[in-house]
């Protein structure tokens, strides 16, 4: 038997004996099965409304006082490199 035959032999070998020893530890693990969840608890719909308005307009104003903090400490431009107005043509 040539080495390079031995050498593929071995490969297809060790592949089937880790295929075989893989299937059978998955075959023997433990199935665990637990009781039902549990039910969640029912919150009126206007409530619920309620709570995440609350919560959005809370952030919203967060988020304001943050970024106007944020442009106050960002130095103004001292070039102004492009300018989207239309300047009258002479004519």
């Amino acid at each position: 038997m040539s080495t390079v035959t031995r050498n593929r032999l071995a490969h297809a070998v060790a592949g089937l004996t880790v295929a075989l020893l893989a299937q059978q530890a998955s075959a023997t693990e433990e199935i665990v099965v637990y009781g039902s969840a549990p039910s969640a608890a029912k919150v009126d719909p206007a409530v619920f409304r309620a709570e995440i308005d609350n919560y959005i307009r809370t952030l919203n104003s967060e988020l304001r006082i943050t970024l106007d903090q944020d442009l106050k400490r960002m130095p103004a431009p001292k070039v102004e490199l492009a300018s989207n107005t239309t300047r009258p043509t002479r004519g």
